[in-house]
């Protein structure tokens, strides 16, 4: 006779864990003042809190790929862009 629930119980102890550890992640998240940020800077919260980018992303409603996209093109804005077009704009209103 066989069992239905014929899986490895050490695996099934690993899913429950990683539920809680998901649920716990973004309750941490939802107790933060990062839960009013962008998409990124909650991905990186959640990266800390020990979960991949991927589950991250899941759990935000998007994609690895996407939050790479992001980090890459934060990383890659000219340092002083935001600075120099602000001063621009208060240039012309004098």
């Amino acid at each position: 006779m066989t069992s239905t629930n014929s899986g490895n119980p050490e695996s099934e102890l690993e899913k429950v864990g990683t539920v809680i550890a998901r649920s716990l992640a973004f309750l941490c998240l939802q107790n933060t003042s990062v839960k009013d940020g962008t998409v990124l800077e909650k991905a990186e919260f959640l990266n800390g809190l020990g979960l991949p980018f991927s589950d991250a992303a899941e759990m935000l409603g998007t994609t690895a790929e996407s939050l790479r996209v992001l980090a890459y093109n934060k990383a890659n804005k000219p340092k002083g862009a935001a600075r120099a077009k602000k001063a621009k704009a208060n240039r012309g209103s004098r």
